[in-house]
């Protein structure tokens, strides 16, 4: 057993992920819970603390917990300030949980996008970049930036919200933002939807007609040659090329990590339209300067328990 591991969480809408690692990133333990967020908070951190206690107090070489959390956090002072899937309004996160364990730990919170920044950061393909940029491109669209070694933060804790960056703010399909256009309308799991059913009428022969249009169908369908479901995976892999070459340009990274469920399951279907809108969009002497790659942790809680070692490095 190493002499320090870490707690991680990733607490979402419907389960938290959580995971005990070590400073090189071997998971000890894991788990997978549901998170009830019909439950009152006090109760919902009762339950939480709890749990952790049952590890904390058989293990002494538990030095600290990092929290991974949806929507703008203010890390600083460990709150959650929006996280809407969960029904927390500026939620005293760090505060809450350190009430109620058994003994005293350095407690870190954080957006889960700039957790899984963190995690390649400490853990995964971007152990040796100083300058990088992360693209999740899951449910939603997130960005993390990380620029000589720290994270790039925002005047109110809401920085890179690249998903609601509009391409066509006119003739767009409306987001929940209340914008048009967003990019997370074209390239995420739920853009990837939406665009399917509006296409629908214009592709009759389209497998997709036959039944529930999910995003694991219309990837099936995709790599058959479905029309449809082959227009669709091409439109979000032009989006994401155009984010791409947008940070290119704006943050000059050795680096972009595409991370979430949709760039891992659909990748070679993205990648060609990517690298067209990325080649020519952005300026050679950026463009020469970046690499792309898939991210490696395909643990969300192990990005959070990430964390406890970055703000140790931070400190040295």
């Amino acid at each position: 057993m190493p002499e320090e591991l870490a707690i991680g969480l990733d607490i979402g809408g419907t389960k938290m992920a959580f995971a005990i690692a070590d400073r090189q990133g071997r998971i000890y333990a894991e788990r997978t819970l549901p998170t009830k967020n019909s439950a009152a908070v006090e109760e919902f951190f009762d339950s939480l603390g709890n749990f952790l206690n049952a590890y904390i107090d058989g293990n002494a070489a538990i030095c600290g917990i990092g929290i991974g959390v949806p929507g703008p956090v203010d890390s600083q002072r460990g709150l959650a300030l929006q996280a809407a899937n969960l029904g927390w309004e500026r939620i005293p996160l760090r505060a809450a949980l350190a009430a109620r364990l058994s003994r005293r730990l350095p407690i870190f919170v954080d957006n889960d996008v700039n957790c899984g920044a963190i995690g390649e950061r400490e853990f995964g393909c971007a152990g040796s970049v100083a300058h990088f940029v992360y693209l999740a491109v899951g449910t939603g669209l997130g960005g993390a930036v990380m620029i000589d070694n720290r994270l790039l933060r925002g005047a109110s804790h809401s920085e890179m919200e690249i998903g609601h960056v509009s391409l066509d703010p006119v003739n767009g399909l409306p987001c929940a933002c209340g914008m048009r256009g967003c990019l997370e309308m074209t390239v995420s799991g739920k853009g990837i939807v939406v665009q399917a059913h509006h296409q629908l009428i214009n592709y009759p022969d389209s497998r997709l007609r036959q039944g529930e249009i999910t995003v694991r169908e219309i990837i099936k369908a995709a790599e058959t040659g479905d029309s449809l479901a082959s227009h669709v995976m091409r439109e979000a892999g032009t989006a994401l090329g155009i984010a791409c070459a947008w940070c290119v340009n704006l943050f000059n990274p050795r680096l972009i990590v595409l991370a979430g469920g949709i760039s891992q399951a659909a990748y070679p279907l993205l990648e060609a339209p990517l690298q067209r809108e990325l080649n020519a969009r952005s300026l050679p002497i950026n463009r020469t300067a970046a690499s792309i790659q898939l991210a490696k942790l395909k643990n969300a809680a192990l990005g959070a328990s990430a964390l406890v070692w970055h703000h140790r490095h931070q400190e040295e």
